[in-house]
């Protein structure tokens, strides 16, 4: 019996010991992927000059074609520019989940929810149906951003990192409802949507990059 009780002991050591191996791994994300605060800071941007250009093709009311093409263009040529110059911050691995996929899977799901969500509704007016396709995309990309912070656990990146993922993806869940069901945000959601996501760019590049 007394044999039993200290290896009862002794397992509960381990664990312990476990824990804080994990706790002393914990590091920030510009310490374990170098260029990780200055990547964030450079997608903000570009989701800024995304939002300003696609804010035009609204107010000029372009056909929403010219959505796809600013954003998968601006997206195409800044994933070209860090895979040259930085590489992968998150390398895909087999040990670990690849935290690009799990955002931008989330992220896609956007579309059709609002082929599926759009095929119950009346027709919609150009901004209403701009408005009714962006704050799905938020919400959606938001959920990405939660996700994507939990999922930082794996890689034992520090708490105070992983929640400038999950106070970015509340921002952008808030963002989507608002521009659902603020009238003025169905003309002007894209220049709302770039100057706050430039705004908590900024703030998570503060976050990530101090020590």
């Amino acid at each position: 019996m007394g044999e039993n009780v200290d290896r009862g002991d002794e397992v509960d050591r381990a664990d312990l010991q476990r824990d804080l191996d994990r706790i002393k791994e914990a590091m920030g994300l510009a310490e374990r992927y170098e260029n990780a605060p200055e990547q964030w800071l450079g997608f903000g941007v570009v989701v800024a000059v995304a939002c300003a250009l696609s804010q035009y093709v609204v107010l000029e009311r372009l056909p929403q074609a010219w959505f796809a093409a600013v954003w998968l263009g601006l997206f195409g040529a800044l994933g070209a520019v860090l895979s040259r110059r930085y590489g992968y911050s998150f390398e895909p691995g087999t040990a670990r989940p690849n935290l690009g996929f799990q955002i931008l899977a989330v992220y896609f799901a956007a579309f059709p929810i609002a082929a599926v969500a759009g095929s119950f509704l009346p027709e919609l007016s150009y901004l209403e149906e701009t408005a009714f396709t962006l704050a799905i995309i938020l919400v959606q990309l938001g959920a990405g951003y939660v996700v994507a912070g939990e999922t930082l656990k794996a890689y034992h990146i520090r708490d105070r990192d992983r929640y400038a993922f999950h106070a970015g993806g509340l921002l952008m869940v808030g963002l989507g409802v608002t521009v659902a069901t603020y009238e003025p945000l169905y003309e002007w959601g894209y220049a709302a949507f770039g100057g706050a996501y430039l705004a908590y760019a900024v703030a998570s590049y503060w976050v990530l990059s101090s020590s």
